[in-house]
C-alpha cells in the first residue's frame, strides 16, 4: 500500500480514538480522575492483651467475646458504627506479654477510629482444677481511642483489657461455703501502628514491644491524672449499707467508669427460716467475712453484684464528660440470694464494720483508688 494512504488511514484511527474518549469522559467525566475516587483502604486491626488479676489456683480464664465494632469517623461520609462481624473465645492467661488479633478489617485511608465495642458473651475460670462460671461486672464494653487516623501503613487497635477476677465467698441453704466469681474490667485502648502483615490474621499471637507497654501504660496515667475521686462517703444503719463516690473529670475527653470495687473485712449473715441441725429456728448465723463487693455502674446508680444471681447484660456505665462532676451512689441491703440449681435458702445480708477503714477502686477506662471509713 502506498505510504500516503497509511498515512491517511493511520491520522484517521487517531481522530476516531480522540472522539470516543471525549465521548466517554462527557458521558462519565469523574471515571478517570483518580483524586475523586473513593480513598484507598488500608489493613486494620483490633489487638487483645491482658495482664489479669486472678485468685491463687487460677489456671485457665476464658473470655468469649462478640460484636466487635469500630467507630468510625471516615473523611467524607457521617460518622458510623463499622460491625467487624469478629466472635471467638481467647485464654487471657495466654495474653500476658503478648496480644492477640481478634479482629481485623479495612478502614478508608485518612479515617478515624475513636471508639471500639465488644459484648462479652461468656467468662469462664478454672481454679484448683474446678471449672467456674463467672459473671461480667459489664457485658458490653466501649471504650475510646485518641490520636488515631489511619494511613497507609499497617495499623489497629490495642485493647488493654486489664480485668480482677473476685472470688465472692458465701454458704448454701446448708450452710456449706459456696463460692462466686465476678470479672471486674478496666479497659483501655491506644492506637498502634507499624504492625507485622502476619498480625492481619485473626487469632495471630505476638509478643508485645516495649513500645506498645509503654504507650498503654501512658493510657492508663492519663485516666489517673485526669479522673478524680473528690470525696467518698460510706455508712451503715442496721443491714442498710450507703455508699457515695463523687468524681471530677479534669481532662478534656470523656471517660467510662463501669463500675467500683470496695475492699475491706465485712460481716456477713444468714438468718435460717427453719431449723437446721445444730441451729435453732431463727438463729443468726455468721459463716464468711468476704474481702470484696463489687458494683455496676449504670448511670450515676451502683448495684452489687453477686455471681450468677446478678443479670449484667447491655450497656452499663457512668459516662463522665470533661469538666463534669458526678456521685455514684448505693443505699440499700447488700444480699446474696443463694439460687443454684436445687439451692435456696435466707439471703446472705453483708454489711460494713462500723469503724474499719476501706479501698474504693474505680473501674473504667483505667482506674483510680481511694480510702473511706465506714460510719454509723
Amino acid at each position: 500500500m502506498p505510504s500516503k494512504w497509511t498515512l491517511k488511514y493511520g491520522l484517521a484511527a487517531v481522530l476516531v480514538a480522540i472522539v470516543i474518549v471525549a465521548a466517554v469522559l462527557l458521558v462519565n467525566p469523574l471515571s478517570s480522575v483518580t483524586p475523586n475516587q473513593t480513598p484507598a483502604a488500608a489493613s486494620f486491626m483490633v489487638m487483645l492483651t491482658d495482664p489479669p488479676t486472678v485468685p491463687a489456683g487460677t489456671t485457665v480464664l476464658n473470655l468469649t467475646y462478640s460484636d466487635v465494632s469500630l467507630h468510625v469517623v471516615y473523611p467524607n461520609e457521617p460518622a458510623d458504627w463499622l460491625l467487624v462481624s469478629a466472635s471467638g473465645t481467647v485464654n487471657l492467661f495466654s495474653l500476658v506479654n503478648m496480644s492477640q488479633t481478634i479482629a481485623s478489617t479495612t478502614i478508608p485511608i485518612n479515617s478515624t477510629v475513636d471508639k471500639i465495642r465488644f459484648t462479652i458473651a461468656d467468662v469462664k475460670a478454672e481454679i484448683n482444677g474446678t471449672v467456674y462460671p463467672v459473671t461480667a461486672l459489664s457485658n458490653t464494653l466501649v471504650i475510646s481511642v485518641a490520636n488515631s487516623q489511619v494511613n497507609e501503613t499497617l495499623s489497629g487497635v490495642l485493647v488493654d483489657f486489664n480485668p480482677t477476677l473476685l472470688r465472692i465467698q458465701a454458704t448454701d441453704s446448708d450452710g456449706a461455703p459456696v463460692d462466686y466469681y465476678v470479672l471486674v474490667p478496666s479497659a483501655t485502648a491506644a492506637f498502634v501502628t507499624s504492625l507485622s502483615r502476619e498480625q492481619v490474621k485473626v487469632g495471630t499471637i505476638v509478643e508485645l514491644r516495649q513500645n506498645l507497654r509503654e504507650k498503654i501504660v501512658r493510657v492508663v496515667e492519663d485516666f489517673s491524672n485526669n479522673v478524680t475521686i473528690v470525696s467518698a462517703s460510706l455508712s451503715v444503719n442496721g443491714n442498710i449499707t450507703s455508699l457515695n463516690v463523687t468524681l471530677t473529670n479534669e481532662g478534656n475527653v470523656a471517660f467510662k467508669i463501669f463500675g467500683l470495687t470496695l475492699h475491706g473485712e465485712f460481716n456477713a449473715t444468714r438468718t435460717w427460716e427453719t431449723s437446721k441441725p445444730g441451729h435453732m429456728p431463727g438463729e443468726v448465723v455468721e459463716r464468711i467475712h468476704p474481702d470484696t463487693i463489687p458494683f455496676k455502674a449504670n448511670g450515676s446508680s451502683l448495684a452489687p453484684v453477686f455471681g450468677v444471681d446478678h443479670e449484667g447484660n447491655g450497656l452499663s456505665w457512668l459516662l463522665l464528660e470533661p469538666g463534669q462532676t458526678a456521685t455514684l451512689s448505693f443505699s440499700g441491703v447488700i444480699a446474696l440470694q443463694p439460687d443454684m440449681g436445687n439451692m435456696k435458702g435466707p439471703a446472705l445480708v453483708v454489711t460494713p464494720i462500723v469503724g474499719d477503714n476501706y479501698t474504693v477502686r474505680l473501674m473504667g477506662e483505667g482506674f483510680e483508688t481511694c480510702n473511706v471509713t465506714a460510719e454509723p
